[in-house]
């Protein structure tokens, strides 16, 4: 893994901005079974969109009564957040900065699997502490074993760096603190992702039940 494994990935992301925002405009329609099981199962109003992107899906939980903050490394990113109305903030995923028991759901989609596999554990736990005990997390990562720099011919002369897991190394690495109370897969562009719900385990009997 190169040290600047980062930076690749936040220029083809500032570079692309607008391009990267009309290219996923219409996932909403792909993923809003994901999107609508994570609003059912909240107790609570207050989220944090991980790696949040252009947007896409905090405008839809505003849209929809939830108080939703964008944070992305990506400044030309935050800026089209901020376009939309959406309250949002410049921040790396990897350094997050909010007080403990902040969120009542923290929504991660495709945005840890640029987390390399060296620091995701730190980041797992810091999720977890920022959490409110009856929060829940919701992630979607990209199914596979590798951990490399990827090209897409829709980005020209960048990579962007990209982990890939088992739905088993998923639910081992997260089990230091959270419980899965659900899991599931699908195919987008023929690539394989798993979705997954987690609890925190430092709450007493949070009940969920996934509707």
């Amino acid at each position: 893994m190169r040290k600047n494994y980062k930076e690749s990935t936040k220029r083809l992301y500032d570079r692309y901005a607008k391009k990267y925002e009309k290219n996923t405009r219409n996932y909403t329609k792909y993923i809003e079974n994901e999107l609508q099981l994570f609003l059912k199962n909240l107790k609570g109003k207050r989220i944090l969109d991980l790696g949040s992107g252009p947007g896409r899906d905090s405008l839809y939980f505003k849209n929809r009564g939830f108080g939703s903050l964008c944070i992305d490394f990506s400044e030309k990113m935050i800026g089209l957040c901020k376009e939309k109305g959406l309250e949002a903030k410049v921040m790396d995923i990897e350094k997050l900065d909010f007080p403990e028991n902040s969120f009542d759901g923290v929504w991660a989609y495709t945005s840890l699997i640029h987390v390399s596999k060296k620091n995701i554990k730190r980041v797992i736990k810091k999720i977890s502490g920022i959490l409110k005990s009856h929060g829940i997390l919701s992630i979607t990562m990209k199914e596979g074993k590798n951990e490399e720099f990827i090209e897409d011919l829709r980005y020209p002369n960048e990579k962007r760096y990209t982990v890939f897991y088992s739905e088993k190394e998923l639910l081992r690495l997260f089990s230091g603190y959270f419980e899965c109370i659900y899991t599931s897969k699908s195919e987008l562009s023929k690539t394989a992702y798993i979705y997954m719900i987690f609890e925190p385990k430092n709450s007493v009997k949070n009940g969920h039940r996934i509707k």
